[in-house]
């Protein structure tokens, strides 16, 4: 993908990187949390630009390999996706999504999510919900859910969102509000800005309402979306947790939520299971100053301290004690190795 290509919002820089770690826990601070996954062939950077408008949000995005990103937590929001180079893919609530250049996405409030894309540059525009229930309500139609958004709308999102990316980046007075709250923000927002937010919104809302309902997923997968629940129970997994909040979240039966599990190899409890002793054994290979099994086995989600320690020796083949001494060794360690370097010179 070409490099060379000005980026939009360049007045507007939030990060650029080549750690996923960074780039998840900058862009969940405003995005649902998530799990990203790099899917290669190249080398991971990602570079983004970000504005906040008066109802708004856009962003400006630029990833040079490959990569999955599945939500761990459900959102109420909107959001636009206009590829301008590469491919996306969306699985929302079981409904499938193709964007491109000439076929911009929506994606509507969500219970699961997964997202994927080529390596790309891609405009993308947050609405919140209140926004949007607005603009249909105005408009007399149905606030839009997930939709394609076909040729007869595409040219004229996509000419709307990025002349407010380049009116935005030519202005001060956006730039001067950015670090306030948001009903001054919206108070203060030049009216030409304002006036093509309640555009892009409009149009939208023109297009999706227009746009056919997107086809449900075949397959395996067709009604709950494995991947998404695996990335929430690793968020939720230190908690109390029943295989219903599980069909809760994706709108089928317990039992459909197991046969789902069990095609991937293991039931949703058994992979839950996996995921804690995986959490316990990091807290124990790095411990705290005063860290004790018990106090990984409960933190890790397990009530039950003799059932734990059999079933993490099971697992890694030796029991938790063991491996809090030697994490405890390494910690000690290198703890004597920073002292005896001592502070350089003053």
């Amino acid at each position: 993908m070409a490099c060379h290509v000005r980026p939009y919002l360049d007045r507007f820089p939030l990060i650029a990187t080549r750690e996923l770690a960074a780039a998840q826990e900058t862009t969940g601070r405003f995005w649902p949390k998530h799990v990203s996954e790099v899917l290669g062939p190249d080398e991971y950077r990602l570079e983004m630009n970000r504005v906040l408008l008066g109802r708004l949000a856009v962003s400006y995005v630029h990833c040079t390999t490959s990569i999955r990103v599945i939500p761990s937590e459900p959102s109420p929001d909107s959001t636009l996706y206009l590829p301008l180079e590469g491919d996306v893919g969306i699985v929302a609530d079981g409904r499938q999504l193709a964007g491109s250049r000439s076929r911009p996405l929506l994606r509507g409030p969500f219970r699961t999510s997964r997202f994927e894309a080529s390596p790309i540059r891609c405009l993308v525009v947050d609405v919140p919900a209140a926004v949007i229930a607005a603009a249909a309500t105005a408009a007399n139609v149905p606030a839009p859910s997930h939709a394609s958004i076909g040729p007869n709308h595409a040219g004229k999102i996509v000419r709307l969102v990025q002349q407010l990316a380049r009116a935005v980046n030519r202005s001060r007075s956006v730039a001067a509000l950015q670090r306030s709250r948001p009903r001054e923000r919206l108070r203060r927002m030049p009216e030409a800005i304002q006036r093509l937010e309640r555009s892009v919104v409009g149009s939208l809302v023109e297009a999706a309402v227009s746009a056919p309902l997107p086809p449900k997923r075949i397959g395996a997968d067709a009604r709950c979306d494995v991947d998404a629940l695996k990335a929430w129970l690793a968020s939720e997994a230190h908690r109390p947790l029943r295989i219903t909040e599980l069909a809760e979240r994706s709108g089928v039966s317990s039992r459909s939520v197991e046969r789902a599990f069990l095609r991937t190899g293991c039931t949703a409890l058994e992979y839950l299971r996996g995921v804690r002793l995986e959490l316990a054994r990091r807290m124990l290979a790095e411990p705290a100053a005063r860290t004790t099994v018990a106090d990984a086995a409960m933190a890790a989600g397990f009530s039950h301290l003799g059932r734990f320690a059999a079933e993490y020796r099971r697992r890694f083949g030796e029991l938790p004690s063991r491996a809090l001494v030697r994490g405890g060794s390494r910690r000690s360690g290198t703890a004597a190795a920073v002292e005896s370097v001592g502070p350089g010179p003053r």
